[in-house]
């Protein structure tokens, strides 16, 4: 992989993702005392709206990148136009049957949600604009495959990164000009999506102005191609919409408005983390389809290593942090609300992902070895298992809102450690325990962070009464677990290297 590349990537997607999360951090607090944590839940309930929609939508839209990527790769400018204008087309016709779906649901919603009769109308608009969002995002998908196709992620972190702050402009003026609405923020999402299609309008025509936009190239066979292979994706879409973005709906409809809004609280990290790995993850797939296309297993697997020790670096460091100190962040951060049941509540939803999150982009081999069929099947049974498992229970056990993540941690947990290794090492052709062994060592190395750090706050050097001392704390550990990391997930001989090459840096620079 081109390292100066990866960088430019892997740092600008990092703001952009921090700059999205940050929009939520400083606004979730602002919303709760203003609106209440009823009226806050029902926002990230319409985004998980998008998730339902996505399930549709995967089939055509996940497998593009592939063919579009690999049709590059061959320099076959006329089958990239023909991939390109397939996938518009397909994604116009399916945009027309939301048009319908969405103007049912939001006609209907007060017979589909339990919502405060003081919250109807808000709500009501606050959905229409996220249809209306939903429809221009799946008409216009196909423009961001392109700086993927290119390994460009640097320029849609950079739209990203705008959007954000776009975003945050339309919402401070709208709460500070005007009554306080639920729905001001769908408004804002709808705005920004918008501009995230100009954009990425613009970007593909610099990028690949090879590319046209013309119906002659569309082709039925092209478009049957991607959904055969791309309707496994939805399948597996589809498990893990049940699997994580079911919870709030289930939440309304057994525990109310209220217990639907305390769970959302929780799910500021989780949502955080995947905010994350959507932005980070991706990063390495173009170089591993490149390798794949080119019968280099070799080059594949190493990037494949690459991939789970910048998710360690990245993700899991922090989260070892988040683990000890979570009680404290979330007394700062939501005063008014329950800290201890918050942090128990986003620990259990964050179980299974630290399970699963040592090898997260082992995802990307079912798509680079176009193998989803099994996988597919399987989450749907683990989807199935887990859906029962919650409904059972909200139904009979005294757990109330906390049975929604414990069904999910014992569901998810079961699968990251039978199915999903052993099928991607017999993808590989490798051996049954290949993926085992790095999640064991990757579970190693996190349980020996959060040792660190519950040392650490037992030493108690750093009362945290404050932000400041809660931001200090972090900093401080968060050096130490890093240093750490560095030598237990890098070799002696990359860390000298890697130090001679700074140190010739510094010395050149000055």
């Amino acid at each position: 992989m081109d390292r100066r590349r990866f960088i430019v990537n892997l740092v600008s997607n990092f703001f952009s993702a921090l700059s999205g999360v940050g929009i939520s951090f400083f606004l979730t607090p602002y919303i709760v005392a203003h609106l209440g944590k009823e009226a806050y839940g029902f926002f990230p309930l319409s985004n998980n709206f998008l998730m339902y929609a996505g399930i549709i939508t995967t089939a055509l839209n996940s497998m593009s990148s592939r063919y579009i990527t690999i049709s590059l790769e061959k320099n076959d400018i006329k089958e990239v136009n023909v991939y390109f204008n397939s996938v518009l087309f397909g994604n116009l016709i399916i945009s027309l049957g939301f048009i319908i779906i969405s103007g049912i649901f939001c006609f209907f919603i007060n017979s589909i949600l339990d919502i405060p009769v003081n919250l109807f109308h808000d709500v009501q608009l606050l959905f229409i604009f996220i249809f209306i969002s939903l429809i221009i995002s799946v008409s216009s998908a196909v423009f961001s495959v392109t700086a993927f196709a290119v390994n460009r992620f640097d320029k849609l972190a950079y739209i990203n990164i705008i959007s954000n702050a776009l975003k945050l402009g339309i919402i401070v003026i709208l709460f500070y000009f005007f009554t306080p609405k639920i729905y001001f923020l769908g408004l804002s999402t709808a705005v920004i999506s918008i501009y995230t299609f100009i954009a990425n309008y613009r970007l593909t025509k610099k990028l690949l102005p090879e590319i046209h936009i013309d119906w002659s190239f569309f082709s039925k066979g092209a478009l049957t191609l991607i959904i055969g292979s791309g309707i496994w994706n939805s399948i597996m879409a589809m498990s893990n919409v049940i699997n994580t973005q079911l919870d709030l709906l289930i939440a309304n409809h057994f525990f109310g408005a209220s217990g639907m809004g305390f769970l959302s609280l929780t799910k500021f990290i989780p949502n955080a983390i995947y905010i994350l790995l959507g932005i980070i993850v991706p990063i390495f797939l173009p170089e591993m389809l490149k390798a794949y296309a080119q019968n280099d297993m070799v080059k594949l697997k190493k990037n494949l290593d690459l991939s789970f020790k910048a998710i360690f670096v990245v993700v899991l460091v922090p989260l070892s942090v988040f683990f000890v100190y979570g009680e404290d962040f979330f007394r700062l951060w939501l005063p008014t609300q329950d800290a201890v049941a918050l942090h128990i509540l986003s620990v259990i939803t964050l179980v299974p992902f630290i399970v699963h999150g040592t090898v997260e982009t082992v995802y990307h081999i079912f798509v680079i070895t176009n193998k989803l069929k099994i996988a597919s099947f399987w989450g749907i049974f683990i989807s199935i298992f887990n859906f029962v498992l919650v409904i059972l229970l909200c139904l009979y056990s005294s757990l109330g809102v906390y049975s929604i993540p414990v069904a999910a941690l014992i569901s998810g947990v079961f699968s990251h450690l039978t199915f999903t290794p052993l099928y991607a090492a017999h993808c590989l052709q490798e051996s049954r325990w290949y993926f085992f062994i790095k999640i064991i060592k990757g579970l190693g190395g996190f349980l020996l962070l959060i040792a660190i750090t519950y040392g650490w706050r037992e030493w108690n050097l750093i009362a945290v009464e404050s932000w400041l001392t809660f931001l200090i704390n972090s900093f401080i550990i968060g050096v130490v677990l890093l240093i750490v990391t560095a030598f237990i997930k890098f070799d002696r001989a990359t860390l000298i290297d890697s130090y001679k090459k700074l140190t010739k840096k510094k010395v050149y620079d000055t």
